[in-house]
């Protein structure tokens, strides 16, 4: 057997590549500057003027106000025959244009871009909006869910 001397620390110090260096101090992490934009629901969406608008579930106070509550006679009312009406019909103090306009601020929260756009919007948008504002805040699910149940009592 061979016996061969086992080499000191400071001797395999003298044989390594270079001097030891101090370990590197974790860099901090970099801020991401980068904005994501919110999520959109297309099927949500409308033009109004040249601004595509999502509209969102409607808040209380256009349910208290009841600016929200002309939704159900919208739906079953032509638009034509609607802004038809005079003060005094469905409102004492409004007419059948103010209460329509009313229901749009409702719908998007936002009065001016309403005043902005309401002369230029057609039956066709309104009628997109009263299909998307029944969905997302649950009326149509309701209404559907109390038709089934009268015809279950008038079967009885």
């Amino acid at each position: 057997m061979d016996n061969k001397e086992i080499p000191v620390a400071t001797e395999l110090a003298k044989e390594s590549p270079g001097p030891v260096k101090e370990p590197k101090a974790v860099p901090m992490s970099t801020e991401l500057s980068k904005v994501i934009p919110p999520l959109r629901r297309e099927e949500n969406c409308v033009k109004v003027g040249d601004t595509v608008v999502e509209i969102k579930p409607t808040k209380l106070k256009y349910f208290r106000n009841k600016a929200a509550s002309i939704y159900s006679i919208l739906k079953v009312v032509p638009l034509t025959e609607f802004l038809a009406y005079e003060k005094g019909i469905f409102d004492k103090e409004r007419d059948s244009d103010q209460i329509l306009l009313d229901f749009l601020v409702a719908v998007f929260d936002d009065e001016q871009l309403v005043r902005d756009n309401y002369d230029e919007m057609t039956a066709e948008d309104i009628e997109k909006i009263l299909e998307i504002f029944g969905r997302i805040n649950h009326i149509n699910e309701k209404e559907e869910a109390a038709r089934k149940n009268k015809e279950a009592q008038a079967k009885r």
